[in-house]
C-alpha cells in the first residue's frame, strides 16, 4: 500500500513538472508563464523532499536523542540535506518570482502588454 502511494505521488510530481513546462512553453502570457514556473518549481521541491524521506516506522526527525543507538537513528532518520537544499530553493524562487513579476509589471507600464510575442516584436526580435 505504501509503495503504492509512494508511486502515485511521484507519478502527480512529475505530472506537475511536465505540465509546468508544458504551461511555459506554450503559453504567451507572461502572469501564465510566471504561474507554471512556480507550479514546476514547488513539484520540483516536493519530488526532493520525497526523495530525502525514509519509508521506516517511526520516522524521526533529524536531531539525534540520546535514548536511540545511532544506528537505529541513522537508519530511521530523514535526511536533512534536501530539506535544507529545499529550504534553500524556495527563498531562491520567491526571489526569481518577485523579479519576474516586477519585470511584468513594469514591461507592461511602459507598453501595455504582457504577452510574449508582443514583446519579441517591441524588443526588436521575431514574433512567434
Amino acid at each position: 500500500m505504501i509503495s503504492f502511494l509512494l508511486a502515485y505521488i511521484t507519478l502527480t510530481l512529475f505530472g506537475m513538472i511536465l505540465l509546468g513546462i508544458y504551461g511555459v512553453a506554450t503559453r504567451s502570457n507572461l502572469i501564465k508563464k510566471i504561474i507554471m514556473l512556480n507550479v514546476m518549481g514547488d513539484a520540483i521541491n516536493m519530488l526532493f523532499i520525497l526523495i530525502g524521506y525514509r519509508l521506516v516506522f517511526p520516522v524521526f526527525p533529524p536531531i539525534y536523542e540520546k535514548h536511540l543507538s545511532f544506528e537505529e537513528f541513522l537508519s530511521r532518520a530523514v535526511d536533512p540535506v534536501p530539506q535544507a537544499l529545499v529550504l534553500t530553493a524556495i527563498v531562491i524562487g520567491m526571489a526569481m518570482n518577485i523579479l519576474l513579476a516586477t519585470y511584468a509589471i513594469q514591461f507592461y507600464r511602459l507598453h501595455g502588454t504582457v504577452d510574449a510575442r508582443d514583446m519579441a516584436e517591441i524588443m526588436g526580435g521575431e514574433g512567434e
